[in-house]
């Protein structure tokens, strides 16, 4: 049996960061054009609270990333108190630091020296990963615009950056485009710890929404009633609760547990009122807390290798 385990990054970086843990707000952003509580134009950053928490790249020195969403978002500034954790579509890594006067801050005896995972991309991908970080020891400004977004400078360089879940909302498919059958392609667990997860591909039944249902093909009585939400939720109204899932099911994602997170554990998303996320053509994800599964409706396919490196091919899973 296969079993793809992977774990976001190492410890030491999380210590310093949270940096994979992205924003899982619950509650609906008001409207950033509201006339009644937009301010006239830029206004400076004065205090960490303003800009706590995650928000995902919009653009960065003219590179735009793809306008997809996810709990833990490719590309992202996640401010805390210590600094901010930084990704922008390949390593993890931040840069010490304090919100004041409008400006990130670095401390005056940093070095530039912090950590990072060691992940290739590419020269282009690492490339960018060297100017982004280094971006946030030149200490920028930080305006925070009309339209809610977060404007930040250094020199001729400009990064705009924007709440997760405002981007969840702008691109949340209607009920027919979540409609039908998925296949799992990951579940992972996203707390203050990091996040740990592991592939789908031995999970025989697929995630099905259909004519207000939730569930597993495999089990498809025991299914949660839901009602798919205006914010973008499959808020349960009655059906199956997670222990009657757990029952019919099994254990659901292919008999595997690694430490802090559980097979079982789908049921508990499932039955949880899960917010819908697009992460682009065919794919969807759900989060329920500290849980999240990854669907997709592409057939599983595994790239095989010959003994000798000389060939390879796909075959299903």
């Amino acid at each position: 049996m296969r079993k793809r385990l992977s774990i976001c990054a190492g410890s030491v970086i999380f210590a310093l960061l949270a940096g994979c843990n992205a924003a899982t707000d619950t509650t609906p952003p008001v409207a950033a054009t509201d006339a009644a509580v937009a301010p006239a134009g830029p206004q400076p950053v004065r205090e960490f609270a303003q800009v706590a928490g995650t928000w995902q790249v919009v653009s960065f020195g003219g590179y735009e990333p793809a306008r997809l969403t996810h709990p833990s978002p490719s590309a992202f500034a996640k401010f805390g108190t210590s600094g901010v954790g930084l990704r922008i579509e390949c390593n993890w890594s931040g840069a010490p630091g304090t919100v004041a006067d409008g400006h990130f801050v670095p401390p005056a005896d940093d070095d530039g020296m912090n950590a990072q995972t060691q992940m290739g991309c590419g020269k282009e991908r690492e490339d960018r990963d060297s100017r982004y970080f280094a971006f946030f020891r030149r200490n920028p400004t930080m305006d925070l615009m009309p339209d809610g977004r977060l404007l930040m400078r250094a020199g001729e360089v400009e990064l705009v950056l924007e709440r997760p879940e405002v981007i969840r909302l702008e691109t949340l498919p209607d009920l027919t485009g979540i409609s039908g059958e998925w296949r799992g392609e990951g579940f992972q667990k996203i707390n203050g710890e990091g996040m740990r997860g592991i592939g789908l591909s031995d999970l025989a039944s697929k995630v099905f929404i259909a004519e207000g249902r939730l569930g597993l093909t495999g089990c498809a009585d025991a299914a949660v009633a839901v009602r798919y939400t205006d914010y973008g939720r499959l808020e349960r109204t009655g059906g199956a609760d997670a222990a009657t899932i757990r029952a019919a099911c099994g254990d659901l994602s292919g008999e595997f547990e690694i430490p802090g997170l559980s097979g079982t554990e789908i049921a508990d998303l499932l039955a949880g009122s899960p917010k819908v996320y697009a992460r682009g053509k065919d794919r969807l994800t759900l989060q329920s807390g500290e849980l999240v599964i990854d669907l997709t409706r592409e057939p599983c396919v595994m790239l095989n290798q010959s003994d000798d490196h000389s060939r390879a091919w796909e075959e299903p899973c």
